[in-house]
């Protein structure tokens, strides 16, 4: 693990530590500070000419400052002379704006890969990218974690047999693949949520699949003000008795829970969210819980591919094989 060197900018810093203590090794020395006219100033504060760099940052609110501010890391690690600099980006700035699907709107996440690359990466590690696609914005090596695995192994700790798997909307479905293929013994349902603007007002007209009397666990990829949980479960409660859950749980990847998004889930009547800590969640949120809330750190799955990454071995294969654990 020679020449290996770990930075972090201010977005998520718990989780860069935790991913140093996997790989027993310290966090590299750089003085991030943000002036009063919202402009920052980056310092690296050790030497890194020749080394093999990995920077985290992960896109959480302030999401505009932190994504600038760890462009300029980059880009000071580029100067200093950095052999090879690999973004790992937990949850990507953006990430939801992939495609045109309105006349004069822009593809930002292709803006953000090119200002990516233009900071001076080599190479990009993500978890649970919102569309596949976006790999295909970036000309360079990228690499996806996805978080099935993780969630997966902890829901395999109870027992399963009530539940239904559910997919949020037809998009979600297309993403629930690793969840059947690891726990293959679960249904499937399928809400048809519609968004009718780009706002935080979706609608559920009908449910695909059988959820009666089951414990319904949505799966979401993300959840910002919470409004498609909401909705999925108001739309839970005008079906008829028989046909209504007996409670629902959710499960995702990115938990930004933005505004007022803990009290939209209590409001919604769920039993439990799990989420993976890909963006920090304020200890004020966690108190303001009225349902389990379970954080799941993807610290060891990240130091492992990064150690693979530095290695020069199959990321492919590494992932491969603890996704089907």
């Amino acid at each position: 693990m020679s020449n290996l060197k770990i930075f972090s900018d201010l977005s998520h810093p718990e989780l860069a530590k935790e991913i140093c203590a996997e790989l027993q090794m310290p966090l590299g020395q750089a003085n991030i500070q943000i002036f009063s006219n919202g402009n920052p100033i980056v310092e690296i504060q050790e030497c890194v000419r020749g080394s093999d760099v990995f920077v985290i940052g992960t896109q959480a609110p302030p999401a505009s400052e932190n994504f600038i501010s760890f462009c300029i890391l980059i880009n000071a690690l580029r100067y200093a002379s950095a052999r090879r600099i690999t973004a790992v980006i937990p949850y990507l700035f953006e990430s939801r704006s992939d495609k045109k699907d309105r006349p004069r709107i822009a593809i930002v996440s292709r803006l953000v890969a090119q200002m990516l690359e233009t900071s001076g990466i080599n190479r990009a590690i993500f978890i649970d990218l919102h569309a596949p696609q976006i790999q295909g914005f970036f000309r360079l090596p990228t690499d996806t974690i996805n978080g099935a695995g993780l969630i997966c192994k902890f829901l395999k700790q109870r027992d399963l047999s009530n539940y239904v798997i559910v997919a949020p909307d037809a998009g979600e479905a297309k993403k629930l693949h690793p969840f059947q293929e690891l726990m293959p013994q679960l249904p499937l349902a399928m809400l048809d949520k519609r968004r009718y603007a780009h706002d935080e007002k979706p609608t559920v007209h009908k449910l695909i699949g059988d959820v009666g009397g089951k414990v319904a666990l949505i799966i979401d990829d993300e959840i910002s003000s919470g409004g498609t949980i909401k909705e999925a479960a108001d739309f839970f409660q005008r079906l008829p008795a028989n046909e209504r859950p007996s409670e629902i749980r959710v499960a995702t990847t990115h938990p930004i829970l933005s505004g007022n998004a803990m009290s939209t889930l209590n409001q919604s009547g769920i039993k439990e969210l799990i989420a993976i800590n890909t963006v920090p969640v304020p200890e004020t949120k966690k108190q303001a819980t009225q349902f389990e809330f379970h954080l799941l750190s993807p610290a060891n799955i990240i130091a492992k591919t990064i150690e693979i990454i530095h290695t020069d071995n199959s990321v492919g294969e590494f992932l491969d094989k603890e996704y089907l654990k």
